[in-house]
């Protein structure tokens, strides 16, 4: 793996390393990027560990593992004058971002890029991990603030040994709602309270012409936590209609050739 590797500084040098970690952070905020965990790899559980061993994924010692997520519509506003002109502008901008504060704020040139990449992350256990989301009904995690309108954008491998994120103790927003309405709300019954989401029933009910989840989910509009940070419609319909699009193409890929007699 590709990243550059720091000594431990001490001293002045260590009182400015702090100040500079921390204008990067504040730079991320004011980017879009509202959540960000810093992790150590040498302190995965058994899960993340042998998921990473899997992966081929190698780290050495104090080797720091940075994920960054979106929440509510900072990041669409810096991004959506690229959506005409850029394959996928939110990886574009965000791999932008993770190269560019960790060269002008935390003094690494060489970062190993994880996501957006080919290899099947496990985000959200990261963000779990760190204390950043929890599970729900819906298939995706819930931010305790943002609720489900939120997103990891980036993970990447840095040398430079950044402060660890310590996980909080706010707990899954989920555990205090006694009335579900995502579950109510799924038209296809999808959703159910035990976090058991029939994902072909999902998948089948959005490829479905005006199935009214074509390009949005009907349950995450419900969710009560975050409301006041959910996407723009704009937004709605560019994030719903890509993932439609993906859904195509994956099932036709399913299915096979066509073939007219069925």
């Amino acid at each position: 793996m590709r990243y550059c590797q720091q000594e431990f500084v001490c001293g002045e040098n260590m009182r400015d390393r702090k100040v500079n970690e921390k204008a990067g952070h504040d730079w991320l905020e004011s980017q879009g990027f509202q959540i960000r965990a810093v992790l150590d790899p040498e302190r995965f559980p058994s899960d993340l560990r042998e998921a990473f061993a899997g992966l081929g994924i190698e780290y050495t010692p104090g080797v720091r593992l940075v994920v960054l997520a979106m929440g509510g519509a900072l990041l669409w506003d810096r991004i959506e004058g690229r959506i005409h002109t850029c394959s996928d502008p939110f990886d574009s901008f965000s791999i932008e971002a993770a190269h560019r504060v960790s060269k002008e704020y935390w003094g690494c040139d060489q970062i190993e890029l994880l996501y957006p990449g080919p290899l099947p992350i496990p985000l959200q256990r990261l963000g779990q991990l760190a204390g950043c989301s929890y599970p729900s009904p819906l298939g995706l995690d819930l931010h305790p603030v943002y609720g489900p309108w939120f997103a990891y954008r980036v993970a990447f491998l840095i040398g430079t040994e950044l402060q660890l994120t310590e996980p909080g103790m706010v707990g899954s927003p989920c555990e205090g709602c006694a009335d579900r309405p995502c579950v109510a709300a799924c038209p296809a019954s999808a959703v159910a309270p035990d976090h058991s989401l029939d994902l072909e029933r999902c998948i089948a009910h959005r490829l479905v012409p005006r199935s009214g989840c074509t390009d949005r989910c009907q349950s995450r509009l419900m969710c009560p936590v975050g409301r006041t940070w959910q996407y723009s419609e704009a937004q709605l319909r560019y994030h719903g209609d890509r993932s439609r699009e993906s859904l195509m193409q994956w099932a036709q890929v399913s299915r096979g050739p066509h073939r007219s007699d069925r």
